[in-house]
């Protein structure tokens, strides 16, 4: 009897958690408590006196990894498809966690997650390694994933396009693609009025990955996934390239963005340079203004003579439709230009205007004659059942996305860039999707490059666009591209930003210029609207000022309609401020936007918020002078107050208040 009661007992403790005191990683910042039971468990994280864990820890499963063998084998694996060994201290501030996988017929490939915590750091550091049979490659990997306490109010904040903001909602999921412009930067924030977690890689290679926010009633699971590299499997070894951390403040998300992100963006190759220490095109660092003419008629000539005369000398034409094809059709076949294009060019140049024709630097149309004549097939993006990677837009044509890796797509851009460049007498090329559009993996055989994902992307492209402005871009023409990944900041003299995401459920927030005003220029807000005369270009205006985003970026006959000439002329009057405050808006710092309080009415702006008539930032200048910056879009002046101090605002104007 006693045997069966002995074995009874025995049985049920190994059904109940280990009472072993848990491990721990700890320091003046920081405090995790991990379980020692048979599964993993973090138990909590506490930081600033604040738990981030829901009630009881966090049971989230810390990894995915799906894997592709030798014989096609796919698997898609997870701490309950293992063996765990539990955790251990292999140094004072890292533990090592071990789980088991039962590949090849035997149960001991090791995946390791590791986490660190050095003496003085507030951010604990993850990192991810595995053991792998002969043949065997991980494919994709969501690491790590941590479920941290979903509170009631609780906000995030994505780096898509300027940066968006949006309620954690208890089910659901946010996300952004890096490098983007749905991902311009490696960061999460979540924030409430306790303060802010931080949740970001550490990767100066600009890897494909994509961040998540996903609600699970009171949890929000951070989650990185990446799309890997077949070489980070060589050798029977699989290694994450970099580390991750996790962190919370009880500060603000713009301060916390500040203080625990833009440190790191100085020990990258895009970050490291000052706007003062870069070669920007010298016209591009005084043009203020940009206007958007679209083809090349009578019209629009008369349209862009007219916007110059009012706006002046240094204004930027970023020029569409010029050549022979309809849009997003043809591609990379624009010439010959239309009839008229190159005289143009020559007399928009000699009234003072800087021109920038528009080619897609990352689609090519298999419709195209050349896609046969010169390999477009080969050179293109390949799943890894071998299809195409197709894109369709409003032109309705099929276009492929080829690979940046591919010598031909190269040799095609620079070509092209070349003859825009000398024949049409340009003062420089505006190459689309390269700063927006997403990654994607690309298993096409002898290609440049490892099969998967990985930094190739961004390398190929940081490659193409070194070679081309050391081998034939003179000093004065300039590079430009759409939307603002940062891992091409330092390569583009100017980055579009237009495709921040704006509804009645969330709003734009100013997280790029936050960490990169002082390294890169940036032109426009958002698309411009049909109708400019609602208050919503009033609004893109001034919040284009108050951001240090370059002006306008506007359709010169729809701008020069009489109807719209009071947006016309509050455009020039923030032009000309803008123009007279380089200081702050040309390696100055924007430090973040401000709601001044007192006679500040309410305005809706259709299709993006409602928003008071003054708004304000706070910026540095280049020799560190603070300041504040206040617009006024209304008809009428207003007086108000930021922290207890009084201005007043004249009607439809800006100030610059030094502190």
């Amino acid at each position: 009897m006693r045997n069966i009661v002995t074995t009874l007992l025995l049985a049920l403790a190994a059904l109940l958690p280990l009472s072993a005191e848990p491990l721990v990683l700890e320091n003046a910042h920081v405090r995790l408590a991990f379980g020692t039971g048979p599964e993993f468990r973090l138990l909590s994280f506490q930081e600033e006196g604040v738990e981030i864990l829901p009630e009881g820890g966090s049971a989230t499963h810390p990894w995915v990894i799906t894997l592709l063998g030798p014989g096609g084998e796919n698997p898609s694996l997870q701490p309950r498809f293992s063996w765990y060994d539990g955790g251990k201290a292999i140094a004072e501030d890292t533990l090592e966690f071990t789980w088991r996988l039962f590949l090849d017929g035997k149960d001991n490939w090791p995946v390791v997650m590791r986490v660190s915590l050095k003496e003085g750091a507030p951010l604990p550091v993850f990192s991810l390694e595995a053991s792998l049979p002969e043949g065997w490659v991980i494919t994709q990997t969501e690491f790590p994933r941590i479920g941290i306490r979903r509170t009631q109010g609780m906000k995030a904040v994505l780096p898509i396009g300027f940066g968006a903001e949006y309620p954690v909602e208890p089910s659901g999921q946010l996300q952004c693609s890096y490098p983007s412009c749905t991902g311009g930067m490696q960061l999460v924030l979540l924030h409430d009025e306790s303060g802010t977690v931080f949740f970001s890689a550490l990767d100066k290679k600009a890897a494909f990955k994509k961040f998540t926010v996903k609600s699970e009633g009171r949890q929000a699971v951070l989650i990185q996934e990446t799309t890997a590299s077949y070489a980070w499997s060589e050798g029977g070894h699989f290694s994450l390239p970099w580390d991750t951390v996790l962190g919370f403040t009880r500060k603000g998300w713009e301060e916390t963005a500040l203080a625990w992100y833009r440190p790191f963006t100085f020990e990258t190759e895009w970050g490291a340079k000052t706007l003062k220490e870069r070669k920007i095109t010298p016209w591009i660092e005084h043009a203020d203004l940009w206007l958007r003419p679209a083809d090349a008629t009578p019209e629009m000539m008369e349209a862009v003579r007219e916007a110059l005369a009012f706006y002046g000398k240094g204004t930027g034409l970023h020029w569409y439709y010029w050549h022979k094809h309809p849009f997003d059709t043809n591609y990379p076949d624009y010439f010959p230009a239309q009839e008229g294009f190159a005289q143009m060019v020559k007399e928009s140049r000699k009234l003072g205007g800087y021109v920038t024709p528009y080619i897609n630097g990352r689609l090519w149309d298999p419709a195209n004659a050349t896609y046969e004549a010169l390999g477009g097939k080969e050179a293109s993006c390949r799943k890894p059942d071998g299809s195409l990677y197709t894109e369709v837009y409003s032109s309705k044509a099929v276009n492929t996305v080829t690979c940046p890796a591919s010598p031909v797509w190269q040799n095609v851009l620079k070509e092209l860039n070349k003859r825009i460049l000398k024949e049409l007498g340009t003062n420089g090329v505006y190459m689309d999707q390269i700063g927006a559009a997403i990654c994607e993996p690309c298993y096409a055989p002898g290609h440049a490059h490892a099969p998967g994902g990985g930094s190739w992307w961004p390398e190929a492209y940081r490659d193409l666009l070194t070679s081309m402005r050391n081998t034939f871009y003179r000093s004065c023409e300039a590079m430009t591209t759409e939307e603002n990944a940062e891992c091409y900041i330092d390569l583009f003299d100017m980055m579009l930003v237009v495709n921040s995401p704006h509804a009645s459920y969330m709003k734009m927030v100013p997280l790029f210029p936050l960490i990169y005003s002082d390294r890169c220029v940036i032109s426009g807000y958002t698309y411009i609207p049909w109708r400019l005369n609602d208050g919503s270009m009033d609004f893109i205006s001034m919040q284009s000022l108050l951001w240090g985003s370059q002006l306008g970026w506007v359709n010169p006959q729809i701008l020069m309609k009489e109807e719209n000439r009071p947006q016309a002329e509050f455009l020039r009057t923030l032009t000309a401020f803008r123009k007279a405050n380089h200081d702050l808006f040309f390696g100055g710092r924007f430090l973040g936007s401000l709601t001044p309080e007192g006679d500040n009415p309410v305005k809706n702006i259709p299709g993006y918020q409602e928003s008071p008539v003054v708004m304000a930032a706070r910026w540095s200048s280049v020799k560190g002078a603070p300041a504040l910056v206040l617009v006024n879009m209304d008809t009428v002046e207003h007086r108000v107050s930021i922290e207890g101090r009084e201005f007043t605002v004249q009607a439809r104007s800006a100030v610059r208040i030094s502190l």
